[in-house]
């Protein structure tokens, strides 16, 4: 009993060790701070948004952590836990910490995968929608914090960024907080004007670059290489299963010969051959005949009438063969 608390212990405490490092590597992406003509959320409106990428390996849930629009200070907890703290903090600051609540699966992300915050300070909206707003025209920072208050990641978004233009990562989740800032040569400025700098929320900011497919996109411009390749694959894997039925066959021929019988029945050995049938299969032959013949002759001449044949002289009425047989005198 003891050893199962423990072994659950030691799971639960491990499973949320592998959670909160996950949480670590969530990432601010891409943030619009004025939206005039770009993305209109479930209830038909626009407003500023906020794009985080997951960039680990595995799912993260956002749930119970904080996105601020300002640093929490969390030097004098006053004896409470961070995450109690942070609780209170956001009842009773609305306007610059949210909590993102539990239940919605929308804030479950998996694997190099995004989610969009809309910061329109109308939390009723549901879990993607924040308590506070992003003003534009002037500089906003946003901080994301962990549930145990740890700060995960932090952006400075200039006060000059222009409208319908999001200020993002250059390549998604290529990031990392120096001494508790923003990196800020990993980020940029994009008006959607080219396809470097497109405006992808829920997307990715760079698209993911195969660099066999770009190799052999310089060095085999017209497929040629790629062709012969192929066809000496598809080529290869014939022959190699032409040998396999042939090898095959040979086996096959072989175990005939072994199981063939060394002597064959001639006239000249004909007597050694045991009998087919015995007496008692004979009976059993003549007992199945005997049966199949009734069966065939007793059938009723009209479907779903019995028919019977009377024979006056059956053993009741017919005195002779009531009578006994005399023994024969010799």
């Amino acid at each position: 009993m003891k050893k199962g608390i423990i072994l659950s212990l030691l799971v639960a405490v491990t499973g949320f060790i592998a959670s909160a490092q996950g949480r670590m590597d969530l990432r601010f992406n891409e943030v619009m701070t004025q939206n005039d003509s770009n993305l209109i959320d479930q209830t038909g409106h626009r407003s500023a948004w906020i794009e985080v990428f997951n960039s680990s390996y595995s799912t993260v849930g956002m749930e119970q952590m904080f996105i601020a629009n300002q640093p929490i200070d969390m030097s004098n907890l006053g004896g409470k836990k961070p995450k109690d703290y942070l609780n209170e903090y956001a009842a009773a600051h609305p306007d610059v910490l949210y909590e993102i609540p539990r239940g919605d699966v929308a804030t479950k992300l998996a694997p190099r995968s995004h989610v969009v915050f809309f910061a329109d300070g109308n939390s009723a909206l549901g879990a993607l929608h924040l308590s506070f707003k992003i003003e534009p025209g002037k500089e906003n920072s946003l901080y994301l914090y962990d549930v145990n208050g740890d700060l995960v990641d932090v952006v400075n978004i200039p006060a000059n960024l222009p409208a319908n233009c999001t200020f993002a990562l250059k390549a998604d989740g290529q990031s990392k907080l120096i001494d508790g800032k923003m990196d800020s040569e990993a980020w940029g400025v994009r008006d959607g004007a080219t396809d470097v700098t497109a405006i992808t929320p829920g997307k990715y900011n760079l698209g993911v670059v195969n660099e066999n497919i770009e190799k052999f996109a310089k060095e085999d411009s017209h497929g040629f290489i790629i062709s012969v390749v192929a066809m000496l694959i598809v080529f290869s894997a014939l022959l190699m299963l032409s040998i396999l039925f042939w090898l095959f066959g040979k086996a096959n021929k072989a175990a005939n010969k072994q199981n063939k019988p060394t002597s064959p029945v001639t006239t000249d050995n004909v007597a050694d051959v045991p009998p087919t049938a015995s007496g008692t299969e004979h009976e059993a032959i003549a007992a199945i005949c005997m049966a199949l013949y009734q069966h065939f002759n007793s059938h009723d001449e009209e479907s779903g009438v019995l028919t019977f044949n009377r024979d006056a002289n059956t053993a009741w009425s017919s005195k002779a063969r009531m009578m006994r047989i005399v023994p024969v005198k010799r």
